[in-house]
């Protein structure tokens, strides 16, 4: 059997990683800095670069995260396209709104299964302004 007819149907993948990022959101909306941090790869090269900080490895992102302010009531996701790269890797892209803050956020974030579940190892926030 080769290997692409071995591959998980990308729906699957889908589905599994959407799981995931529902999972990260409720934790961001309800601040829970424990559960936040699990999801990310607990390694020196997992990345986080926020509006704010910019964060690398996993020591610096729970340090970071232990004093962020929580997200403003209100945060809503307007768009998501998650894009699985195989089986075990996928890409979710989000816009969201912030009632603090004005214009458009994005988030960007690689997602890898691991033997614990699916792990952030790459994420990126920023504020579309114009």
């Amino acid at each position: 059997m080769s290997r692409e007819s071995s591959l998980r149907p990308p729906a699957a993948i889908v589905l599994e990683v959407a799981a995931a990022f529902e999972c990260y959101e409720d934790a961001l909306i309800r601040n829970d800095v424990a559960l936040l941090n699990d999801f990310f790869l607990h390694r020196d090269d997992t990345v986080r670069f926020g509006i704010r900080e910019q964060s690398y490895g996993y020591g610096e992102i729970s340090a970071w995260r232990s004093t962020a302010t929580s997200v403003a009531p209100g945060r809503q996701i307007l768009r998501r396209v998650i894009a699985p790269l195989g089986d075990d890797v996928a890409c979710v892209s989000t816009e969201f709104s912030d009632p603090s803050t004005p214009g458009v956020g994005r988030q960007s974030q690689t997602w890898l299964r691991t033997p614990l579940g699916w792990k952030i190892a790459a994420a990126h926030v920023s504020m579309a302004t114009s």
